[in-house]
Parts: structure tokens; C-alpha cells; sequence
């Protein structure tokens, strides 16, 4: 699983690390250029996990990854809400590596970085999913 992000303006980007991070940003490479098509914002990202790559953004299954995908998320959704507040809203587009070019399975949700934060019993990505995240609501 993949999870790319967009923005208007550039975000940062975290190296992944040996071992990896619980979250790593990257630009895309060449070979995920047909992903941009699922954007309206110029600036795309691949977002990392724990696991090097999106996979580990979940948790809630009882196994041993649970601590590390929580913490993955939790670290997701930090910088998520920073990349709101500095870039306005971001597109997620979530898929299997290969898929870039597939349509999204449903509609676009509307989540806040909130909604990353760690505290659901259950978190997973799920395939060809589009978000767009934006400030919490006041």
C-alpha cells in the first residue's frame, strides 16, 4: 500500500532512516507520475511508515506491528496538521503500488488530522481511497 499526499506549496520532506522511520515524505519518482491525475494540487508526496512503506499506517489486529503502526499514525497525523496549517488542505490518495492510474473505489471523504491521531480501537488504509484533509472545524 501507498499513501500519497498533495499540496498546493511543498511540504517537508523526512528521510526514511535505517531502520525506517515511523514516518518518512518523499517526492514521487517518475514511475508514480500517473498518481498527480487524482490531485488538483501541484505537490505530491509518498508518505512512510514504520515499515518503510504505507502498509504500516494501521493497527488494531493484535499482532506485534500494533505499537509501531499507532505510532506511525499518530506521527501521520502530526504532520498532517502542520501541512494543513501552513499549506491549506491536502489530498490523500491511497493505493497498491501499481494501481496509480486506477479510478477511486468510492467519493472523496473529508477528514481532519484528527481523524490520524491514534485513539480509534482500529485503523487501516484501505485501497484506492481519496481524503482531503482539512483544518478541524471551529
Amino acid at each position: 500500500m501507498i499513501l500519497y499526499a498533495a499540496a498546493d506549496t511543498p511540504l517537508p520532506t523526512l528521510p526514511m532512516g535505517d531502520p525506517p522511520a515511523p514516518l518518512s515524505v518523499r517526492a514521487i519518482r517518475a514511475s508514480e507520475e500517473p498518481v498527480r491525475a487524482h490531485f488538483g494540487k501541484p505537490h505530491v508526496y509518498v508518505l512512510g511508515a514504520h515499515t518503510g512503506c504505507s502498509c504500516g499506517f494501521s493497527y488494531g489486529d493484535g499482532g506485534d506491528e500494533d505499537a509501531a503502526g499507532r505510532e506511525s499514525v499518530r506521527r501521520l497525523g502530526a504532520y498532517l496538521a502542520t501541512a494543513v496549517g501552513r499549506a491549506g488542505p491536502v489530498e490523500l490518495y491511497a493505493c497498491w503500488g501499481g494501481d496509480e492510474a486506477e479510478p477511486a473505489a468510492a467519493g472523496r471523504a473529508t477528514l481532519t488530522a484528527a481523524d490520524f491521531a491514534g485513539d480509534a480501537a482500529r485503523f487501516a488504509l484501505t485501497e484506492r481511497w481519496l481524503a482531503t484533509v482539512v483544518l478541524a472545524a471551529s
